[in-house]
């Protein structure tokens, strides 16, 4: 094998020394970097969460405002279905009609859980008579309430 044993010891020694202080460097700089990919996943958890709790508010709030936006216009169509109903009986196509305030209850789909009143109000100008009929309607779903109003103004 090697002729001179204590020399080759010592040559073995000096290779391993320098093997270690080759790898110290990179096992320092592992240990140094050891936490770092964990610091990168905790924040990018964090952003996505935020992002996904403001996603979910914004949506909330959208469908919020349709449910609105959609009770709203049922109220004003209720409206103006009860002036449309006051104006037939007071001025119907045969006979005379009366000036009387009118409560409607709507039965049908696209109005349930609406209600329209009308109040009549005549008033008399050089011997012309003109009617304005106010009619208030109210719809409700839930915890949402809206209330719209129409006016008409007749002449008979």
């Amino acid at each position: 094998m090697c002729p001179d044993f204590d020399r080759c010891q010592r040559l073995q020694q000096q290779c391993l020394q320098q093997q270690r202080s080759v790898k110290q460097p990179a096992l320092q700089n592992a240990i140094r970097q050891n936490g770092l990919g964990l610091v990168g996943a905790v924040f990018v958890i964090v952003v996505v969460s935020v992002l996904a709790v403001a996603m979910s508010r914004m949506v909330d709030i959208d469908q919020q405002t349709q449910s609105y936006e959609i009770l709203s216009l049922k109220a004003f169509l209720a409206a103006e279905s009860g002036a449309q109903l006051a104006v037939n009986r007071l001025l119907p196509p045969a006979g005379a009609g009366s000036c009387a305030d009118l409560n409607f209850n709507f039965v049908n789909q696209a109005l349930r859980f609406c209600e329209a009143n009308v109040i009549c109000t005549p008033v008399v100008v050089a011997a012309d008579t003109f009617y304005t009929l106010t009619s208030t309607s109210e719809c409700t779903a839930g915890s949402f309430v809206t209330r719209r109003t129409v006016q008409v103004r007749l002449k008979q």
